[in-house]
C-alpha cells in the first residue's frame, strides 16, 4: 500500500465532535474493509503519515492508538504498526485454563480435544454460499426448530439405532437444557422425582433449583432395580423417574434390554413417565435398544451432540410422548423462544459432510485407548469402567477415607470428583470417586495422572503418614 491511499483530512466535512485522530482511525478501518490494507501489512510511520496529511505527529500517534484499541492494528516494539491478523479479531476467546505441568484434571466429562477447525470452516463456507438461506436462519423460527433440520438429525439418529421421530423431536441447547425443560414442563414445586442411588449432579442441581424433591432408587450392576423402583413409586408417587440406561454417570453401567423392559413395565403400572438421559448413547458401537425404542409413549428421551461431535455447538434434543407435545412446545417457548437455527444448520452440514460420523469414530477410538491405559494402571483396584465411557468409577481401598483421598489427590495436583457430588440428599455416600479420563488434553497427561493416583491408592495414609 502506498501512503497516497490516505485521503486528506477535511475539517468541514465532519462535525467538530469528531476529532482528526478519529477520522484517521476511521480511514484505516475503511482501507481494511475495502482490501487496500491487508492482514499483516505495515502502516506508514507516524512522521510520514503526519507529513502526508498535514497533521502533527501526535495526532497520528493518537490515531494509531485508537485503531489499536479497536483491534484494527497492532504496534510491535522496534518494528512499527501492522494491520491485525484477519483470523485474530479483538473478541477472540482465550482459554484461561492451561494444562497442569505436574498434574491432571479428571474433573469433567468432556470429549477429547480434537482438531475440528477444518470441518467447521468447510461447513460454514458451505452455509455462506447461500445468502438467502443465511438470511432465513437469522429470523425467528418455531420453538421446535426448522423442519428440514429436525428431519436430517432424526434420520442420522435413526441410523445409529435411536427411534427418534422428527415430528416430535425438539432441539435444545444441549442435554442439560433438555433435562431442565423436562422438569419445567412436567413438575411443580414440591413434586417428587426418582433417581438412581448415585446420579448425574447436573440433574440433582436442576431439581433443587426448581424445588423438586429427589428420592433415590437402589441400584445393582445393571442400574435401577425394578422391585426397588416399584416400592419407591408406591411410597412417593413420583411425577417423573430419571435414569441413564447407557453408560450411567458415574457408575458406567449399562442396563440389559430385559432390565429396560422391566423398568418400563413398572412405569406403565404406576403411570409415571421416565426421563431417559441418552447423552452417552452414541458412544458404544453396540448397545441394548433405548427405552424410547421400546415404549415411546412412556419415555421422555433426551440427548445431544456434545459428547459425540462438539460441545461448543450446544445442540441437544428432546422427545416426549405425543400427548405432551403442546406442553413441551410451551416450555421451550417460555425458556428461550427457540434454539439458534444457525447452530442446527451447522450441525446438519457436519452430518451431511460425513464429519459427524468421522468425529464420532475418532472419539470412540481415543476413548478405547484411554480405557486401556486405565486398565493398565488401576486394574489392581476396584474399578467400574467400559471401553466406550468417558469416565470410570473407582471404589477406594478400605484404608482411605473419601474426603482424605480427594484432598490428597488435590495436593498431588490431580483433580477427581467425590461420590458426594453424585449422591442424592439423604442417601449414604459410597467411598468412591469418578475419574473423567476424557478430560486430560492428551494421553501423556492422562498417564501422568494415573501414575500419581496409582501410587496414592497403594499408600496407606495411616501407616505411611503417622500422626
Amino acid at each position: 500500500m502506498t501512503i497516497e491511499a490516505f485521503s486528506p483530512i477535511s475539517t468541514t466535512d465532519h462535525p467538530k465532535s469528531d476529532p482528526i485522530y478519529r477520522q484517521i482511525a476511521q480511514q484505516i478501518n475503511q482501507l481494511i474493509l475495502n482490501g487496500t490494507l491487508t492482514s499483516g501489512e505495515k502502516l506508514p510511520t507516524h512522521r510520514a503519515l503526519a507529513d502526508h496529511l498535514s497533521v502533527t505527529v501526535g495526532t497520528v500517534t493518537r490515531a494509531y492508538a485508537e485503531a489499536e484499541r479497536q483491534g484494527l492494528v497492532e504496534a510491535r516494539i522496534g518494528a512499527g504498526t501492522f494491520v491485525s491478523q484477519a483470523n485474530k479479531p479483538n473478541w477472540v476467546y482465550k482459554s484461561s485454563e492451561t494444562p497442569s505441568v505436574n498434574g491432571c484434571n479428571f474433573g469433567y466429562n468432556i470429549p477429547p480435544q480434537l482438531d475440528r477447525a477444518d470441518m467447521l470452516t468447510q461447513a460454514m463456507q458451505t452455509l455462506s454460499r447461500d445468502p438467502q438461506q443465511l438470511n432465513q436462519l437469522m429470523l425467528y423460527q418455531e420453538p421446535q426448530g426448522i423442519t428440514a433440520h429436525r428431519q436430517l438429525v432424526a434420520q442420522w439418529l435413526q441410523q445409529k439405532g435411536i427411534a427418534i421421530d422428527a415430528e416430535r423431536m425438539h432441539f435444545t441447547s444441549g442435554g442439560q437444557h433438555a433435562a431442565q425443560l423436562a422438569l419445567s414442563a412436567f413438575c411443580h414445586s414440591g413434586d417428587t422425582v426418582l433417581v438412581e442411588s448415585v446420579s448425574y449432579p447436573g440433574f440433582l442441581s436442576l431439581a433443587k433449583q426448581q424445588q423438586v424433591m429427589v428420592k433415590s432408587v437402589e441400584m445393582d450392576a445393571e442400574g435401577m432395580i425394578p422391585a426397588s423402583l416399584d416400592k419407591a413409586c408406591q411410597l412417593y408417587q413420583p411425577r417423573l423417574i430419571y435414569c441413564t440406561p447407557t453408560l450411567q454417570n458415574p457408575t458406567t453401567m449399562t442396563m440389559s434390554e430385559q432390565r429396560r423392559r422391566d423398568i418400563l413395565a413398572v412405569c406403565q403400572q404406576h403411570q409415571v413417565l421416565i426421563i431417559e438421559d441418552d447423552v452417552n448413547g452414541l458412544m458404544p458401537t453396540h448397545r441394548p435398544s433405548p427405552l424410547v425404542n421400546l415404549e415411546s409413549e412412556q419415555v421422555i428421551h433426551i440427548g445431544g451432540l456434545s459428547k459425540c461431535l462438539a460441545p461448543g455447538l450446544r445442540l441437544g434434543y428432546i422427545q416426549v410422548p405425543t400427548r405432551h407435545q403442546k406442553r413441551l412446545n410451551m416450555a421451550l417457548h417460555n425458556h428461550s423462544l427457540m434454539i439458534s437455527p444457525l447452530l442446527s444448520a451447522l450441525a446438519c452440514e457436519l452430518i451431511q459432510q460425513g464429519d459427524a460420523d468421522r468425529i464420532l469414530q475418532q472419539i470412540r477410538h481415543d476413548i478405547a485407548a484411554r480405557q486401556r491405559l486405565v486398565a493398565h494402571y488401576l486394574s489392581e483396584f476396584t474399578l467400574a469402567h467400559d471401553r466406550a465411557s468417558f469416565h470410570v468409577w473407582l471404589t477406594l481401598p478400605e484404608y482411605w477415607r473419601l474426603s482424605d483421598f480427594v484432598s490428597a489427590a488435590e495436593q498431588a495436583k490431580v483433580t477427581v470428583k467425590s461420590a458426594e457430588l453424585f449422591t442424592p440428599p439423604g442417601c449414604t455416600t459410597p467411598p468412591a470417586v469418578r475419574l473423567a479420563i476424557s478430560a486430560p488434553v492428551n494421553h501423556q497427561q492422562l498417564e501422568q495422572g494415573l501414575q500419581i493416583l496409582c501410587e496414592l491408592l497403594r499408600t496407606d495414609p495411616v501407616s505411611d503418614f503417622p500422626l
